[in-house]
């Protein structure tokens, strides 16, 4: 093998005294890092667009939620329903809450006009509780007036995402007028509007763009006033503990509005459906997989396409040493050891390329942002100096295009093992083939015609 490392490294390094890489292997080798590196960031982002949406969802709302599909869709006896689900112990294991709810769109004054907003309101039992995000269905608060928090359940009170009080100007203590729609829908008369000024004691973020723009929180006696609902609810909503139990919860809360038991409490036309929220975001969720699918497969064609070019390099560099090949066979050196030189000349220079690609990758997806924001300000900086007034700040990474108040980036370490590795293996590959052939040289025909 001494031999082997020694002639391997030599053709490596080419023909200066200092080099590293010979000028045929280059190309192959900034091709390969670009690839590894472009594959690692695109892929971290990915991860942490896929991670975020999940995470925000499932932190947000409710996971699994249960309607009346008929007429008006309220839902009455609602906490005789909800006991009779707590009722079974098989299913309750796998539950954190069960709550009436009432979710609905409705209209938010801003200005002279109406902007479409939903509404969603929950029991709230305790400020303590909201406060310390222990209430179901209900975000995070980032700011809010705990004075005004202590009425939330007898005055006109809501909480609003920030980015909605970023966009429409509110504060702590503003006054909104909401309208939302009350009773069954007329052919004749339409339907019906209530509206009614509301006071804003606080703020939750949960980091996903379109939900801190467009959701408002208020309490569920409030809102039954409001929407003229009295002791109904138009959802019973349920927190399960993990993903995994969805389906199988979903299952058992089927039983149960189907058991003698809740079709005493309820009204012969009532339809109860029943939809978990891998249901209803299971377009969005299969969009964003298939985004990623197909972006990773265009990146991972630079790592072909580096491959590729390994094989032209090695073949180059069979072509050039010929004669240095059937020197070496002439003086006993085997097929075998000639193999391995331009298979370990090829595996060497993907591994170096996919050791760097990897450490640019992990470094540009950990301060993709910055790098991002630092892009932007001197992009705004020099329209500023050319166009002066005329020009409009750039912003790289919309926020109501792409969700989210920050770039969500997941560094995954065993994916970045995966992709190093293939690099190497694909490499190892590019050079075996042109190395087989250097191997079934004849030593006298390479002497005799170089």
């Amino acid at each position: 093998m001494g031999i082997v490392s020694l002639i391997t490294f030599r053709y490596i390094r080419g023909s200066r005294v200092l080099g590293l890489l010979s000028l045929k292997s280059r190309l192959s080798f900034i091709v390969m890092t670009v690839g590894v590196s472009l594959l690692i960031v695109v892929l971290s982002i990915f991860n942490g667009f896929q991670r975020q949406v999940k995470e925000s969802l499932w932190n947000g709302g409710p996971h699994i939620t249960i309607e009346n599909n008929f007429q008006t869709g309220q839902i009455p006896k609602y906490n005789k329903i909800i006991q009779a689900m707590e009722r079974k112990e098989d299913l309750m294991e796998y539950i954190i809450s069960i709550q009436g709810n009432i979710t609905s769109h409705g209209l938010i004054r801003n200005n002279n006009n109406f902007v479409p907003v939903m509404i969603r309101a929950v029991p709230i039992e305790s400020t303590t509780d909201l406060i310390l995000n222990k209430i179901p269905n209900f975000p995070r608060l980032e700011y809010y007036n705990r004075e005004a928090l202590k009425k939330i359940n007898k005055k006109d009170m809501l909480v609003l995402g920030k980015e909605m009080a970023s966009l429409y100007s509110f504060n702590l203590g503003s006054k909104v007028t909401i309208a939302v729609p009350t009773g069954s829908f007329n052919l004749t008369k339409g339907v019906d509007l209530n509206i009614a000024p509301f006071s804003v004691s606080g703020f939750f973020k949960t980091g996903y763009y379109n939900y801190d723009s467009k959701f408002i929180f208020m309490s569920l006696p409030v809102a039954q006033k409001f929407f003229k609902m009295k002791e109904t609810v138009n959802q019973i909503t349920v927190k399960v503990k993990s993903l995994d139990d969805l389906q199988y919860c979903k299952t058992a809360i089927l039983s149960v509005l189907r058991s003698p038991e809740v079709e005493e409490l309820i009204e012969p036309e009532t339809y109860f459906t029943v939809r978990t929220i891998a249901e209803e975001q299971k377009n969005f969720l299969a969009a964003l997989k298939m985004e990623k699918t197909i972006i990773s497969n265009i990146v991972f064609l630079f790592i072909i396409l580096a491959a590729l070019g390994m094989v032209a390099t090695v073949y180059s560099l069979v072509r050039s040493k010929r004669k240095s090949i059937g020197t070496l066979k002439a003086l006993g050196l085997p097929s075998s050891q000639i193999l391995l030189v331009f298979t370990l000349n090829s595996m060497i220079i993907g591994v170096v390329a996919s050791v760097i690609g990897g450490i640019i990758g992990i470094y540009y997806a950990v301060n993709l942002e910055s790098i991002i924001n630092g892009l932007s300000e001197i992009i705004n900086t020099v329209g500023m100096i050319i166009y002066k007034t005329e020009w409009r700040n750039v912003e790289l990474v919309p926020k109501d295009i792409y969700y989210f108040d920050h770039l969500p980036v997941d560094i995954d370490i065993s994916f970045i093992f995966m992709v190093t590795t293939a690099s190497t293996i694909l490499s190892g590959l590019a050079g075996y083939f042109p190395a087989r052939w250097a191997a079934s040289l004849d030593p006298i025909e390479t002497i005799k015609n170089d």
